[in-house]
């Protein structure tokens, strides 16, 4: 689809101002990455430490689940953006358009609440995501059914630098192999999908200086990853 775009198959307007396309086309990439590097990314651009953060097992995916309204102030059903489950917690993230000011605590207990009205028996433990849309970027505490949730925050913005880095760190990388060169793919057309969308993708100022510039451990990372 992103290619359709970019070469005005699609009505780039159209889906440039739509928030459930710019989801479906970053998140739908991301999975195709070794969970490893998933981790890395968040782990990365979130704002704050995340000790539970656990995105090496991912079992599911499910993107706009529809969640019983019981005990919510919707009148119908409740829909999270993207609800991942892994072998040890369940995530739920809440992504907006765009980078400011669009999230909301009420939207947040609710998408909690009804979280709970399906998997309350699973015993699983939360963690929350509000990606985009931020009033601030200071971790926020809400109660639902007396148990305190921290909502962890991240912006577009902030993926599309580490992915950017990422991507510099494999260009850097000499000794391409068969996977090196796939990964390498998957993140151009993440970063396409950004520039689709409206965010700047400019190469950075690092591209200009010279290698021996740039820290050691900043170029082997992932290459270090998958020979491990």
């Amino acid at each position: 689809m992103i290619y359709a775009v970019k070469n005005n198959k699609v009505n780039r307007a159209i889906y440039k101002a739509n928030e459930d396309a710019l989801t479906s086309t970053i998140f739908e990439r991301l999975m195709y990455l070794p969970k490893e590097l998933v981790q890395h990314i968040f782990k990365t651009a979130l704002y704050d430490v995340v000790p539970s953060l656990d995105l090496h097992q991912i079992e599911s995916i499910e993107y706009w689940p529809n969640w019983d309204s019981e005990n919510t102030t919707n009148t119908n059903r409740v829909e999270p953006d993207v609800f991942i489950r892994t072998a040890t917690q369940d995530i739920i993230l809440e992504a907006k358009r765009y980078d400011v000011k669009q999230q909301s605590k009420t939207q947040w207990k609710n998408e909690i609440q009804a979280y709970y009205n399906e998997y309350k028996e699973d015993d699983k433990p939360l963690l929350f995501i509000a990606l985009g849309g931020l009033h601030s970027k200071r971790t926020d505490d809400i109660n639902v059914q007396g148990v305190k949730h921290k909502i962890y925050k991240c912006t577009w913005g902030s993926v599309l630098n580490t992915v950017q880095q990422i991507t510099y760190t494999y260009q850097l990388n000499a000794d391409y192999t068969n996977s090196n060169a796939a990964i390498l793919n998957i993140l151009n057309d993440i970063i396409l999908g950004f520039s689709l969308f409206g965010f700047s993708t400019a190469d950075w100022f690092e591209r200009f200086l010279p290698v021996q510039n740039i820290k050691e451990d900043s170029i082997t990372y992932v290459s270090q990853l998958w020979k491990s």
